[in-house]
């Protein structure tokens, strides 16, 4: 089979088999440079290939059938160096013996790892999609009390902020709607099937290894709500054998304005059959705080307080040998909360209370299976909650109660063709629920779903293009009450230089929103009704983007994305002969350029990062009265700034945001103006050989800005937190 057919072949995913007799191996130890002692665990692989393994107890590792050719190889290994660079050529029937001794050292990743963009390990710098990821050492320097505060710095990211620490947060990425913003705890989809938001107030950042922001439409991969992109929170993965204690863990106490505090409690524990990981953190907020009225007079808002309790568990087990590293996890988070209903500053509601109860439970399974040459995922989850909304302060009386239930299962296996791409594929089954219990009304929504991912690296031997990174996707969803879906994308990323590095992406595909049960089937009353009939909300999308890492001020970061989605279809509720009812009718065209920047001006002293979005969201419906107007809620401008300062045992934070001026209505008449805030954070750190103390200091809103994000919902002012967190 010549060159031309491989490539050919290789486009449109066709596994190639490798002959008998034209594939080698390459074999060897490696042990610690200074105590010679054989390193457990140790990645070896072959540089923008997909083969690998992993050293054994003995520090012996083996990469068998690796095709005939010229390859880098890599070792690495947390906590040493990387040795030199080695080159080796594969020669039919042959094995290559080759060891290697590493050094200690503590390495500093200057490229970060995402496995939300393609659903694979991968570096951002190979991966189409704009990605942002916030890591756990990030989390514990900002300190936020959920998971809105952790991403609203963002770029392309707008919360909307209903006021409060316990009222309702959600997400717009790149304009869209909260709606087509799909969010997941380790895969996990978490868009309520019923409102298909996700309150971002009731997600703790307890227990979060990192979180990944993925921006763009992303349904070729995920399927429905990933239009304006896709949050994926990681939970923290126990290992055995990472620590040499038997129980680790943490206590952290935190109390602030509002008559606000909370207590979190981690520990770990290495059992000899696996690892268990646990969390716990109460909350509690009165919530009460100082705002202007329309009148120019200081009021205060009640009733916006939050009492919270929150549980995570996680058990790790390996099974088998180091070579092939397969894991199960399995993880069960609980999450309860009862929470003030303020409504609007006009119509103050001093009674009204929304309680919240969730359970989701985890399992999943991870490893090489057959061989070397296949990655294999297996996952199944359920995630059910409670949700009662009261309210006897309005002439309809309120007394809500629904119960919401996702159940799920999903394989996945990656399977390396070629040294220069790969197939990830898997099948998934989910079925959605709701009960209105008030009413004693059930509905169902069962769908399956196939995807395929195609992800091919091209090695140039030009100066000017150092690799070519080609990930085609495709993905197919049925479902019970709206039908069938295609999803295709294409992104392509190209490398340029190797010390002096620029990346080029580019990505194009359509994106889908599904109906909500709300839509569907809300219940029929004097002057609502919901449509069965609806249709999702569809459209397409692309971005072009660069990417730069230079190596000077200790490391440049630069990307700039000019982006554009265009949706039909969108779902509203329209008034017809006096019934408000869904109908898929609107259209919107959404553009925008998004900007960040990092540097460090003085290494392990001061960073400096910012980001800028300018976003034009239109209103394409073609009525007079709202076409080419502005989408509500959309700004036109936002622009962050984040300065870390570290010096001996202190670390010194500060965030400085910009938002600007908000349409309220549909045709532009009324608006909310421009704010800037500034949040600040002091830590203290010392160093002590009995346990880790970390002592926080955290002030925002520092000039006390009053300001609304939703009209007539006002926001906090000036906060204080204090932090104490210990250890062991």
């Amino acid at each position: 089979m010549n060159l031309h057919c491989q490539k050919i072949l290789l486009w449109f995913g066709i596994p190639l088999f490798l002959q008998a007799g034209q594939v080698g191996s390459i074999s060897g130890f490696i042990v610690d440079a200074s105590s010679k002692k054989p390193l457990v665990g140790v990645n070896v692989y072959l540089k923008n290939t997909s083969i690998g393994t992993a050293t054994d107890d003995a520090g012996f590792y083996k990469i068998e059938n690796i095709p005939v050719g010229q390859y880098q190889i890599c070792v690495e290994m947390i906590g040493y160096e990387k040795p030199p660079v080695k080159y080796v050529k594969i020669t039919a029937n042959q094995n290559i013996a080759l060891n290697f001794e590493l050094n200690i050292q503590v390495i500093d990743f200057q490229e970060t790892v995402t496995i939300t963009a393609t659903r694979g390990h991968n570096l951002i710098t190979e991966v189409p999609s704009s990605v942002d990821v916030i890591k756990m050492e990030d989390l514990e320097v900002r300190n936020p009390q959920n998971l809105a505060e952790a991403l609203q710095n963002l770029q392309g990211v707008y919360i909307k902020d209903y006021g409060g620490l316990g009222n309702t947060k959600t997400i717009s990425l790149r304009g869209s709607s909260s709606e087509q913003v799909l969010v997941m705890l380790d895969g996990q989809r978490l868009n309520n099937p019923q409102t298909g938001q996700v309150d971002l107030a009731l997600i703790e950042t307890e227990g979060i290894e990192r979180i990944e922001v993925v921006r763009g439409g992303n349904s070729a991969l995920y399927g429905s709500d990933a239009v304006g992109g896709v949050i994926n929170i990681i939970t923290k993965s126990p290992h055995s054998g990472l620590s040499k204690e038997p129980i680790t863990g943490s206590i952290k106490y935190t109390i602030g304005s509002f008559n606000s505090l909370s207590f979190e409690n981690g520990a770990t524990f290495n059992l000899p059959f696996g690892t268990l990981s646990g969390s716990y953190k109460l909350l509690e907020s009165k919530g009460d705080f100082k705002y202007i009225d329309a009148y120019g007079n200081e009021q205060t808002r009640k009733n916006a307080g939050i009492n919270s309790e929150d549980v995570y568990l996680k058990f790790n087990k390996p099974i088998g040998d180091s070579l092939f590293n397969r894991q199960l996890d399995i993880t069960y988070k609980y999450y309860s909360s009862e929470r003030g209903a303020p409504g609007t500053i006009e119509d103050l509601y001093k009674y009204a209370k929304n309680w919240d109860r969730a359970n989701q439970y985890n399992l999943t399974f991870t490893g090489k299976v057959f061989n070397l040459f296949n990655d294999f995922r297996l996952q199944i989850y359920r995630h059910d909650s409670w949700n009662r909304y009261f309210n006897n302060e309005v002439a309809a009386y309120t007394d809500s109660r629904f119960t919401v239930s996702m159940d799920g299962a999903e394989v996945q296996m990656k399977t390396i063709v070629i040294p220069q791409a790969s197939l990830t594929y898997g099948l998934g089954l989910r079925s959605d629920k709701m009960d209105n219990l008030q009413l004693e009304t059930s509905h169902n929504r069962l769908s399956w779903y196939g995807f395929i991912v195609n992800e091919s690296n091209f090695n140039l031997s030009s100066r000017l293009i150092r690799t070519i990174f080609l990930v085609p996707s495709l993905r197919f969803d049925q479902t019970s009450n709206y039908g069938s879906k295609f999803s295709p994308k294409l992104g392509t990323v190209f490398n340029f230089g190797k010390y002096w590095q620029t990346s080029l992406k580019f990505n194009i595909g359509t994106s889908y929103r599904a109906p909500t049960f709300n839509d569907l089937y809300w219940p029929a009353d004097a002057w609502t009704q919901g449509n069965p009939n609806l249709k999702p909300e569809s459209g397409w999308d692309y971005d072009c983007g660069l990417r730069f890492q230079f190596p000077i001020l200790n490391g440049l970061y630069w990307e700039s994305t000019y982006f554009q989605n265009q949706m039909k279809g969108l779902i509203i509720w329209k008034e017809k002969n006096g019934i408000w009812s869904p109908e898929n009718v609107n259209k919107a065209m959404i553009r925008g350029i998004e900007n960040s920047l990092s540097f460090k001006p003085f290494k392990k002293f001061l960073e400096i990062s910012g980001n800028y979005t300018f976003l034009d969201a239109r209103n394409k419906t073609n009525e007079r009265t709202v076409f080419n107007k502005r989408l509500v809620y959309r700004p036109k401008n936002t622009a962050n700034i984040n300065l870390n300062c570290s010096f001996s045992v202190f670390t010194l934070s500060y965030q400085f945001s910009y938002t600007g001026l908000r349409y309220t209505t549909n045709d532009n008449t009324d608006y909310l103006p421009s704010y800037k805030t500034s949040d600040i954070t002091l830590n203290y750190k010392p160093k002590t050989d009995s346990a880790d103390l970390l002592l926080s200091l955290q002030i925002k809103n520092i000039f006390d800005k009053r300001y609304e994000i939703v009209k007539n919902m006002p926001i906090p002012g000036r906060e204080l937190r204090l932090a104490l967190k210990i250890g062991y």
